[in-house]
């Protein structure tokens, strides 16, 4: 007896039946995986927990304090220069014991009835040169208005000052 095989057919393990090789296909039920939208909003009303559980999401929330955070130093990553000139502004400002959200007003009257500075229009003139290098700064970093921008986040650009190295 050989122990070549002379005949090839295929066998249906679900049901033991044998069929030609050739046979050019068969019946089956076949689960199709395929991307669907699935809607996370029912009548303008976010889906409840369990059920973006479900979809693997889960709702974040972020404090305002988390927001600033990440906001500013993306800035400050952004421009590095950003933060020399934010840094130098804190220290005239400091200088004054001013707080730091201080207008121009404020700054020109503490200029002016300052004992230790000698030179007032030098002075105003160093605040006014770190502020407008700020203000291209902003416009650097994408801002359409960059002078209200930095009047605007100036106190904050302060806070959230990287600690020094």
């Amino acid at each position: 007896m050989s122990e070549e095989i002379v005949l090839w057919k295929l066998k249906d393990l679900n049901n033991d039946q044998e069929m030609d090789i050739r046979t050019a296909f068969i019946e089956r039920e076949i689960q199709v995986v395929q991307q669907s939208k699935v809607p996370l909003y029912v009548d303008g009303v976010l889906v409840d927990d369990a059920k973006l559980a479900e979809l693997n999401l889960e709702r974040v929330g972020y404090t305002q304090t988390q927001i600033d955070t990440a906001h500013y130093a993306a800035m400050y990553a952004a421009n590095p220069d950003l933060e020399t000139r934010v840094r130098e502004y804190k220290g005239l400002l400091d200088g004054l014991s001013l707080g730091y959200d201080s207008s121009i007003d404020d700054i020109n009257a503490a200029i002016q009835t300052s004992e230790t500075i000698t030179d007032k229009t030098a002075y105003a003139l160093q605040c006014k040169a770190i502020y407008d290098a700020i203000v291209t700064n902003m416009e650097f970093l994408g801002s359409d208005t960059p002078h209200m921008d930095t009047y605007i986040e100036l106190a904050k650009l302060i806070q959230y000052l990287p600690a020094e190295a």
